[in-house]
Order: C-alpha cells, then structure tokens, then sequence
C-alpha cells in the first residue's frame, strides 16, 4: 500500500460507503417506479425513460468527471457528488408535476456521475498492483450491499409511510451526511493530482488498442446491466419463493434486495482470486457465464424467476473488480481518473438506452434474450482481449 494506517483505512471506507451510495441512488428509481406510475397515470414505458433520464448522464457525465477529477482532485469532487445528488433527492421529493420529476432525475444522474471515476481512480493510486484487485473486489462489496439494500430500503419506507417521496427524503439525508464526511477529508489532507505526473515518463503509458476493447465491453456489459436492474422489482412481482408469493411492489422489492445482495459474494471472491496476469481470461469467462441465467430468466415460470436472477446477481457481479483492475492496467497514471470516465461514460452512457428499449416490451421477458446476446458480444470481445495480452503482454508500474 502506498498509506499505511488508520487514515488509508478511513478514505477506503469513506470511498467504498460513497459507492455504496450511488448504487442506492440508481437502484431507487426502480423500487418506486410503479407507484410513481400510479400516481401520474402513466405506464412503463413512460417510467422507462424515466430511468433513461436519469442513466444516460449518469453515463456521460462521468467523461467530464474524469477530467475535472484529473485536475482538481477526488475527494473535492467526491464532495460535490454526494451534496449534489442530495439536493436532487430533494428536488425529487418536492417539487409538483412529472416534468419536474424529469429534471429532477436528469440533475441526479449528473451528480453520480461523478463518482466512478473520482472513487475508482483514488483506489487506484493508493493501492498497489496485487493489493488493488482485493481492495476492488471490497469496494464492489459496498456497492452490491447499495444494490442490494436499496430495494429492502424501498419497501420498509413504503410500507411505513405509503409515499415514494419520503423514500428520497430518506436518500436526500444519507447522501448529504456522507458528503460532509468528505469535505472533512478534503480539509484534513492535500491530494495530490496525477494530471501533473510527467507524460512522457517510461512508466505512464497506456495499451490504448486494449483500452479501445475494454470499451466496447463496458458498453455491451451496460446493456445487460441496464436492462436487468431497470425493472427488476416489477419483474419479480409475480415471483413465488418457496411458496411466498411476491404480490406487489413491496413484495418484489423485497425479492430483488435478497436476490441482488448475493453479488457481494462475487464481488468478494473476485476481489481474491483475481490476479493481474490472469484477469483477461477471467472477465470473458464472467460474461459468459451470465448468459445462461439471462436466458433462463426470459422464460422461467413465476417460481423460477427469482432463482436465476439469484445465481445472475453473484456471476455479473464478479466482473466488476476484475474490469476495474483492468482499467488500471490497460491506462497511465496522468489520464487514469478520465480513462474510468470514458469507460464509465461507453458502458452506461449506451447501456441506459436499454432501460428505455426495455419498458417498450409488454412482456418483459422477451427481453432478457437481447441482453443474453449483449452478454455473449462481451464474451467475445473479452476473449480478443485475452488473446492479445497472451501476445503483447502490457508493461509498466500496474502489471508488475
């Protein structure tokens, strides 16, 4: 590690708790989808754009990020992120009209965006080579318990409160608290600023052609990605669980939180197995072993719905350390922040056209076929990633 002590260990747990957060915050608007399209008598189609509104600046808005992370650092804009997105809860929660809602969404996503590459490039600066794929795999963690707990979430604050915009009161509160934890850090310790490191040093270089594969990964990998989570809880709406019968919003809800939470195990198994010389080879076997769930969910019986979303959350979710380790292996230090925007922008900047294209579909089962084939592209493009690290095996600080 390049820190030693109790302040490395508060800026990962600072760092994994905001990821875990913008993985509440995407996870939120499908857990209330529904009664929000109650409330304004709309149908899925229109909270499936809802959702596009809110990922695609997600997505797009982590390029600029990148490059604002790469020249004012990453717990200042880590900071901004969490205050930001808490005003946006806010604004959700209270002003009038679906219009609003829409804008609401659009500035939300804008401010997570910033996290991935503000959170995963300060990981990576402060870890070493071998010690970065554990510490991803424990930041990945966090992220699966956002995931996984946003929907359990959901359902405790609809069932108390009956209200949808007392559930983003709720995220309004925890994402503006966390963000003060890192104006503290940001006043407490300079960082330092890789978009100054030397360019033409022998040990910043980057694989650019296998970075331009890694790319069109993150995008075939955010369609499938995009396409489960959009609707997960109306999908399990109907889903029965050894003989429990999830028949309503809070119910599905509930089943996607104890389905998704199991992607912790993945995230930690990743984390431990993943080697730097051996990651190619391990990320197209993780998107190709998604594929068979993703097809058994498009046509599983109501009692086998939640079982293949159980055994796709830990096997998708396994790739996340190991991508992100890649990323890191694949770029240069100077550029490493805008690399994890441009790789955050492709993945999910795409992958939210899915959640649109989604919710056009009546039956949303039909569309779990495309995102096996989005799976299977990832697979392929992987295994040219593989092949070529088996013939120009990559150089510099990160592949020691």
């Amino acid at each position: 590690m390049k820190r030693t002590g109790t302040t490395l260990l508060i800026l990962i747990l600072a760092v994994c708790a905001a990821h875990a957060m913008v993985h509440v915050l995407e996870g939120s608007l499908p857990c209330v989808e529904q009664s929000i399209a109650t409330q304004y008598d709309v149908n899925q189609k229109t909270t499936g754009w809802l959702q596009t509104m809110w990922r695609f600046p997600w997505g797009v808005g982590a390029l600029v990020a990148g490059w604002l992370v790469d020249r004012f650092g990453a717990k200042r804009m880590l900071a901004l992120y969490l205050l930001g997105a808490g005003a946006a809860c806010i604004a959700a929660s209270t002003l009038p009209g679906l219009d609003l809602l829409f804008v609401s969404m659009f500035l939300m996503g804008v401010m997570a965006s910033i996290y991935h590459p503000a959170g995963l490039a300060l990981l990576s600066h402060e870890m070493t080579p071998d010690m970065l794929p554990k510490t991803l795999g424990w930041h990945g963690v966090f992220g699966s318990l956002g995931i996984g707990g946003v929907p359990l979430l959901a359902a405790g604050v609809l069932w108390l409160t009956h209200s949808w915009q007392a559930f983003y009161g709720v995220l309004a509160v925890m994402s503006i608290a966390l963000g003060l934890v890192f104006v503290y850090l940001t006043l407490q310790s300079p960082e330092r600023v890789f978009s100054r490191v030397n360019r033409s040093h022998a040990d910043d270089q980057g694989d650019w052609t296998s970075f331009g594969i890694l790319l069109v990964m993150s995008s075939c990998i955010g369609l499938s990605y995009h396409g489960v989570m959009s609707f997960l809880p109306r999908f399990l709406s109907d889903a029965s669980v050894l003989g429990w019968q999830m028949d309503s919003e809070i119910g599905g809800n509930v089943g996607a939180a104890s389905a998704l939470i199991l992607g912790c195990f993945g995230q930690f198994l990743a984390g431990h197995v993943a080697r730097p010389k051996r990651l190619e080879w391990q990320l197209m076997l993780i998107c190709a072993g998604t594929i068979p769930f993703l097809i058994g969910m498009s046509f599983a019986s109501p009692e086998w719905k939640w079982w293949f979303v159980a055994a796709w959350a830990p096997t998708f979710f396994m790739h996340q350390p190991v991508f992100n380790s890649l990323i890191a292996k694949y770029t240069p230090r100077s550029r490493r922040s805008l690399c994890y925007g441009v790789s955050f922008a492709v993945g999910n900047g795409i992958g939210a056209i899915s959640a649109g294209l989604v919710g056009e579909n009546a039956d949303l089962q039909s569309a779990y076929l495309g995102l096996a084939g989005c799976a299977f592209a990832a697979a392929v493009s992987g295994g040219i990633l593989w092949i070529r690290a088996r013939r120009t095996p990559p150089i510099g600080p990160e592949n020691g």
